[in-house]
């Protein structure tokens, strides 16, 4: 810890729109690591490497160390100040069940003696009163035997997007593999990285050609509301308390592998119902798949109100002002670096996640996944994310700026509609490269998030190849996806709980 404190320097980092946008949420990912030679006297994964490498890597993500903060025009900013450090929490622990147990139920995290639920979901101080939200949560988890370990990182949101949490995470596994090398005069130098938390660089990547919003984004961003404007003048600790505490619901989280020949089997012959000129990729089609099994898990768990507690049916008749809509809305995550010309965007580690939205109708999701029923939510899907340019990046920036609210209407937007889905992909990110010096991780899952209706599309384990898709859903509506047979169809292996 001395490495990074003697060497910080205080600073302050403004937020933009799209920080603020992520500033209910967290990044909780799990990276599981079985040891091959569990026999061996030396420990799996050296704890004193860990941790030097950990606040090695902080000297260069030093905004990790910062204080949550809204200035008096409710703007957002993270302070790092060198003598009063907001320090990440960093445990290193056993525990008493082995790898295999762990593997055996899934990796069930529910399953550890070890709490790992102040990880979880919405950052908000730990107790009752005081304190603040600490922005990075790591807990080393050494299972019995020497047998692997799990390593349990969570990262608020507002500071890294999913591309920047994988960037911390492979610089410090990087710099970990560094350190076990042999101390002579052959140890080679440690690479130099550059990353960029200066939050003014996105506005550079605006343009002044603005294009217009997606309607249900629009609808989200001009209605004036006087609960969102006042949680945007309490304290981010306060307001973490109060989202966390609506937030809790019941959830079922699911884990389907599909194998990529099952994928592109699917996508070649939805393929040949695709307009002249339009090509499918991979994720119009997992997307719209899992889009329309999720809409008819959902409705038929609507349907069903009257199985529920008392409290939950209440809800779903009467908590929802769009319950009975006849559209469902579908966002997507599109990573927006690729797609602005600016040379420095694969180096910035905020958020530059677009989220970008439509209204599908009912009669689009509530099918059978045919090839022509696929296709034409596919093309929505496509269209949506080709939409994802410099021009509505720029628009959506300003208007999430304009008013110091506005990242807390989509959230209020989002909690008062019930036909919803979100999904965000991680397939292309280097979640397995986060190799502290054992090997690769035998399973990389994320822990489980706030709110429901989520999917995340995560990369399979490079030995079986792939993708893992998580979703967190109702438990009614869980047990109506597993029972989906078209669904299932797609699936050749799965874990609940």
């Amino acid at each position: 810890m001395d490495s990074f404190t003697s060497t910080v320097s205080s600073q302050v980092f403004y937020l933009d729109g799209y920080d603020t946008s992520c500033s209910i949420l967290s990044i909780p990912i799990c990276y599981w690591y079985k040891n091959a030679d569990s026999n061996s006297q030396n420990a799996f994964m050296p704890p004193e490497i860990l941790e030097r490498s950990f606040y090695k890597t902080l000297q260069e993500f030093p905004i990790l160390a910062g204080h949550l903060k809204t200035d008096a025009n409710s703007r957002m900013y993270i302070k790092v100040d060198k003598d009063n450090l907001n320090m990440p929490v960093y445990t290193d622990t056993c525990c008493d069940l082995d790898y295999s147990t762990m593997e055996d139920s899934g990796f069930n995290i529910n399953k550890l003696p070890v709490d790992l639920r102040e990880g979880y979901g919405v950052p908000a101080p730990s107790g009752l009163i005081g304190g603040e939200i600490t922005p990075a949560y790591i807990r080393v988890i050494r299972l019995k035997d020497n047998s692997g370990v799990l390593v349990f990182a969570r990262i608020v949101h507002c500071i890294v997007d999913g591309y920047a949490y994988t960037k911390f995470m492979n610089r410090w596994a990087e710099i970990s593999r560094w350190m076990h090398q042999p101390q002579d005069d052959e140890k080679l130098p440690l690479p130099a990285r550059q990353y960029i938390h200066d939050r003014s660089l996105p506005t550079s990547f605006r343009s002044s050609e603005t294009t217009a919003l997606d309607s249900a984004m629009l609808e989200s961003l001009s209605t004036d509301n006087i609960f969102t404007k006042w949680l945007s003048w309490i304290s981010p600790g306060t307001r973490g308390r109060l989202v966390k505490a609506g937030s809790r619901v019941d959830y079922t989280c699911c884990f389907f592998h599909v194998s990529s020949k099952v994928l592109e089997d699917i996508r070649t012959s939805v393929q040949s119902h695709a307009p002249p000129g339009t090509r499918y990729s991979t994720n119009d089609i997992i997307t719209a798949y899992t889009t329309i099994a999720v809409a008819q898990a959902k409705k038929k768990a609507s349907a069903d109100w009257w199985s529920k507690p008392i409290p939950s049916a209440i809800h779903t008749i009467f908590g929802s002002s769009q319950g009975k809509s006849a559209e469902f809305e579908v966002t997507i995550a599109v990573n927006i670096r690729p797609r602005v010309s600016h040379p420095d965007a694969s180096n910035y580690v905020g958020n530059l996640a677009l989220g970008k939205s439509v209204d599908v109708p009912q009669d689009l999701v509530q099918v059978e996944p045919t090839d022509e029923a696929l296709s034409a939510l596919a093309l929505k899907v496509h269209q949506l994310a080709a939409s994802a340019d410099e021009q509505y990046y720029s628009q959506m920036g300003y208007l999430l700026e304009s008013k110091p609210d506005n990242y807390l209407r989509l959230m209020y937007s989002s909690f008062k509609n019930e036909n919803k889905f979100g999904i965000s992909n991680h397939s292309t990110f280097a979640h397995y490269g986060v190799d502290f010096g054992a090997g690769i991780p035998t399973m990389v899952r994320h822990a489980p998030h706030a709110f429901n209706d989520l999917c995340y599309v995560m990369p399979a384990s490079p030995i079986t190849g792939g993708y893992v898709l998580e979703l967190k859903l109702a438990p009614d509506a869980a047990a109506n996806l597993i029972q989906d047979a078209s669904w299932m169809k797609l699936v050749d292996r799965y874990d609940c709980y």
